[in-house]
């Protein structure tokens, strides 16, 4: 597998959404219990093939438990040509905010510049902890 310059950038979003959690943290890593997808998100999802959702799922399953944290406040990876933009909240909850075209996402994240860091979801808008909350 390769790594990406999207999933390089989604990890240093991860750490800058919470950078003292690695070292002050004591709750226990968060498991995907279930996916929601976000309304946006939904939409595209109905022009997708089932396969190719539960693909989707099934990646962003894996790639936030491997992440092994409490939660996770915005990520984002690769799977079936696109960038899925996601989160894990402590109870589990895993949410799909956007499917993204890599190229796309590449500029969306070049164009917010140190911005960046704060997580920019499929239309280019800021995502927040507030946001993103369930």
């Amino acid at each position: 597998m390769r790594t990406s310059p999207s999933s390089l950038v989604s990890r240093m979003i991860t750490m800058a959404a919470n950078p003292d959690m690695a070292d002050s943290d004591t709750r226990p890593a968060s498991r995907v219990q279930k996916i929601v997808w976000a309304a946006q998100a939904a939409k595209l999802r109905d022009g997708l093939a089932a396969v190719v959702a539960h693909q989707i799922e099934c990646k962003v399953a894996a790639e936030l438990d491997a992440m092994e944290l409490p939660e996770v406040f915005f990520t984002s990876l690769e799977v079936a040509g696109r960038v899925v933009t996601c989160d894990l909240d402590a109870s589990g909850t895993a949410s799909i905010f956007g499917l993204i075209d890599p190229s796309e996402y590449d500029e969306l994240v070049e164009d917010a510049g140190d911005d960046a860091l704060f997580g920019v979801d499929w239309d280019g808008v800021y995502v927040t902890p507030a946001r993103t909350r369930h």
